[in-house]
């Protein structure tokens, strides 16, 4: 597993990048979301969640929602001094990661939406305060992750990052440091 700094010169922000994908997971996310092609394909594919579980019967309105609540959550993560306080961004998962503080499984989303709840998330592990390595993200149109195969994938790399990190002795942001290094 390979992980790239998100912006240059920090280290609080890193991205796993698969040596066959293009972008790491937090581009191709930004990427996805605003590329109105895979919107309309995805929504198109979902629109009975869309349509239940947000009352929004026109793909081009959640399209134009997607890259409104982009832009947001973009800037949320990205651009100083937002990014300077990721924890205020990233909640726990669920229930069982609010036990521990350090390699918990994080999502975040834009908490201030005012449309309606922002079904776009970004999934990461929290290695200590304010460091975090994203996973992935996905639109979430349902209660539980394990309802959709797309969101379900998420949880899966989720748990796998975490296992990695684990394995090789991550702990927090210097552990990590180290393991990124030995490339």
């Amino acid at each position: 597993m390979k992980f790239v700094r998100v912006i240059e010169g920090y280290e609080h922000l890193w991205a796993v990048k698969e040596p066959d994908k293009e972008y790491d997971e937090l581009t191709s996310l930004f990427e996805n979301w605003n590329n109105a092609d895979y919107l309309l394909d995805f929504f198109k594919d979902n629109i009975e969640d869309l349509r239940n579980n947000f009352h929004i019967e026109k793909i081009s309105e959640a399209i134009q929602d997607t890259f409104e609540d982009a832009d947001e959550l973009e800037e949320l993560i990205l651009e100083f001094p937002y990014t300077e306080n990721l924890d205020g961004l990233f909640v726990p998962l669920d229930i069982t990661d609010t036990k521990y503080v350090e390699l918990t499984r994080r999502k975040a989303r834009n908490w201030n939406w005012d449309k309606h709840a922002s079904w776009l998330r970004i999934y990461a592990i929290r290695l200590e305060t304010n460091v975090y390595v994203v996973t992935g993200g996905a639109i979430k149109l349902t209660h539980l992750m394990q309802d959709k195969e797309h969101t379900s994938v998420e949880l899966d790399k989720l748990n796998k990052c975490k296992a990695f990190l684990k394995a090789n002795g991550v702990f927090d942001k210097d552990s990590f440091m180290d393991l990124n290094s030995e490339d």
